[in-house]
């Protein structure tokens, strides 16, 4: 087109039109093909200039020269379009009672909209959402122009509440009878509220939010009791509440069990801070026939750091009787977690009826008790693992729990802790335990600390580091070794002494060693001997006589260091014999084939212990007697006695087809 203005200077106005016609119709079918989302602004602009009237076209011939900088002018491209379509699509004016974010909604029943008043009204379990409210309600009405949604409840045919308004935003929950709510403002007005935010429950005769994070009450109870009927609230004319952060009031009166107390506090502040936060723990009232009048749960919560906090609660009653509970717990994520309790009892009740325990008017005791549980994340320290679950304490400490019949007869209790390791992909293993049991109705209490067992596995002492030619016959020679060390002692806590309690203590260790070959084979044979020695230590023996004066069999226990040792030998043999029968082309079966595995063992084991085994006579009759060691009743026990060998035999068959 330019080609032929400048060959041709004296163009009319039509020419020129149709030239520019023909680009742009270029220019069009060029962007269209390309699918450019930016040209589909352009296409709005160019229907928004065919709306527009059209100025008369000026037809008189003029002298049009070429303008050169028009060749070169790289200013005239799509992106001159385009600017003037942004400008074009900024200029636009939105609604004042638009939303500025969608709005989901949902009706059981239906929904009506009323196009001359601009409202919309759900009707049966309607359900609005926001870009930061969930609504919920019997019927929910939307005012377009004002912004304002309302939600009532309804009742069913037996006039019970049916669908009541409830909202959820910001992390707190309102259910009301009526609600009214502002979408652009955030701003709302509820009545006959019960209000939760965090770990703070409010039951208002209103409640006005004027900000997105503040809100006030009128005529307000609050409480962290999330009970209908709260076991103590606090009552306020105005109540404050700043989202996440506090609850403000003015002068307060306190209730318990719906009684008010007649104290008032001028002011309160309650923090509502989401997350962990020390604080108060309020108490309830109780009222127990042997306790007397208390206050039970009243105490402290105390926020240490990230992974540790510590709980204090106490009891305390009208008769003189008290307890305390003191329970941290820590926590750290791919580590450890784990909690410890530690009660302290003084008891005071009273003895009344056929349950007194004793001729005066109170009893008193004191007690304690421990509860303890770890427990370590397997992959904190690969190989290595550490436990602990602890319930011990006093015997009479669960019979003077009051109000829990569970715990009254509890009468076992056990504790463990645990650690163990591993070394060289399981090669050496090592374990370290204590444990504890208790019987409250006899009072005795038994604990093995320390429990140590150490086991390795088979070792080939002669076999070389690197294997060059045949394996010697020695070199499968193979050793292994388990060891376990024991001490226990056992007490009545009625009696307990530190010099009983070391009169009770016993140890005791055991020691096996199996030693094992693998022979060259014998033409089809495979012999394997075996030797097992095992040597057990005791800390005491215990020597039992009869007595002619007294008519009884006496013990004596002898304090000390004793062993005792076993020795077992072992030879096994054992073949296998097959063969296959392989049938013709034609027929159905194409082999059987049948494995005979025969084998047969030899065991002998000497006498070592027959010198820690006595006659003793049991009754008036002196042939009445009865063989035992002096090891029995030991913590490890005693080797059995005699000789022993012995011959074992047979055959597997094995028959496939």
């Amino acid at each position: 087109v330019f080609q032929l203005m400048s060959d041709n200077r004296k163009v009319n106005a039509k020419s020129v039109s149709a030239g520019l016609g023909i680009m742009l119709l270029l220019f069009i079918t060029f962007h269209i093909s390309a699918k450019d989302k930016r040209h589909t602004l352009f296409f709005k602009s160019l229907t928004e200039i065919a709306d527009t009237p059209k100025p008369v076209t000026d037809t008189t011939p003029r002298k049009i020269r070429p303008d050169t900088t028009l060749l070169k002018d790289s200013s005239l491209t799509d992106s001159t379009f385009l600017d003037s379509t942004k400008q074009k699509i900024d200029t636009l004016t939105i609604s004042k009672d638009s939303l500025d974010a969608p709005i989901e909604y949902a009706a059981e029943d239906s929904g009506v909209l009323m196009m001359q008043t601009k409202e919309f009204i759900l009707y049966g379990k309607a359900n609005v959402k926001s870009k930061d409210a969930d609504l919920t309600a019997a019927t929910i009405r939307y005012d377009q122009q004002t912004q304002i949604i309302k939600a009532y409840g309804g009742i069913d045919t037996s006039n019970n509440p049916l669908s009541k308004p409830t909202i959820v935003q910001n992390g707190a929950t309102a259910v009301s009878d009526t609600i009214i709510f502002n979408t652009r403002n955030q701003k709302g007005i509820t009545k006959n509220v019960f209000y939760n935010e965090n770990d703070m429950f409010v039951n208002a005769e209103k409640v006005k939010k004027i900000e997105k994070d503040i809100s006030y009450a009128y005529r307000a109870r609050f409480t962290t009791c999330n009970l209908d009927t709260p076991h103590f609230d606090f009552r306020a004319r105005r109540v404050k509440f700043i989202t996440n952060k506090l609850a403000v009031t003015g002068p307060a009166q306190p209730e318990f069990e719906g009684v008010p107390i007649p104290i008032v506090l001028p002011f309160g502040l309650f923090p509502l801070n989401a997350g962990r936060h020390s604080g108060v723990l309020p108490p309830q009232f109780t009222s127990n026939q042997s306790y007397g009048l208390g206050l039970e749960g009243l105490g402290y919560y105390k926020v240490v750091n990230d992974y540790l906090d510590v709980t204090v609660r106490g009891n305390i009653y009208s008769y003189g009787g008290y307890s305390v509970d003191i329970s941290p717990k820590y926590y750290k994520r791919y580590k450890y977690n784990g909690g410890l309790t530690l009660s302290v009892q003084n008891t005071k009740i009273l003895n009344n009826g056929s349950y007194a325990v004793s001729k005066d008017e109170f009893t008193s005791t004191k007690g304690i008790f421990i509860t303890w549980n770890h427990s370590q994340d397997s992959k904190a320290r690969p190989g290595t693992s550490f436990s602990a679950s602890v319930r011990a304490g006093s015997t009479k400490f669960n019979q003077y729990v009051p109000n829990n019949t569970y715990r009254n007869f509890e009468n076992q209790l056990s504790s463990s802790i645990s650690y163990s390791k591993t070394w060289k992909q399981g090669k050496y293993n090592l374990s370290l335990a204590a444990n504890h049991d208790q019987n409250n109705n006899l009072r005795l209490i038994n604990i093995r600390l320390p429990t140590v067992n150490f086991s390795a596995t088979t070792i080939y002492p002669f076999q070389r580091k690197e294997q060059i030619g045949t394996p010697k016959w020695y070199e499968k020679l193979g050793i292994s070794y388990t060891g376990t060390f024991l001490n226990q002692f056992s007490f009545y806590d009625t009696a307990f002494s530190f010099k009983r309690l070391l009169d009770t203590a016993q140890f005791g260790a055991q020691h096996t060693v199996p030693i094992s070959i693998s022979l060259p084979p014998l033409g089809p044979l495979l012999f394997s001997p075996s030797i097992s020695y095992g040597e057990r230590w005791y800390g005491q023996k215990i020597e039992a006589t009869w007595n002619e004066k007294t008519r009884r069999v006496d013990t004596s226990i002898h304090k000390g260091f004793f062993t005792a040792r076993e020795v077992s030998f072992g030879m096994s043999m054992n073949t296998r014999i097959f063969g296959t029968y392989n049938f013709g082309k034609n027929s159905s079966i194409v082999a059987i084939r049948h494995e005979v595995k025969p084998f047969i063992s030899m065991n002998y084991k000497p006498d070592l212990v027959s010198k820690y085994y006595q006659n003793v006579q049991i009754d008036t009759v002196p042939t009445h007697l009865v063989k035992r060691s002096v090891f029995d009743g030991g913590v490890m026990g005693s080797y059995s006695q005699g000789t022993f060998g012995g011959v074992s035999f047979g055959i597997d068959n094995l028959l496939e087809m």
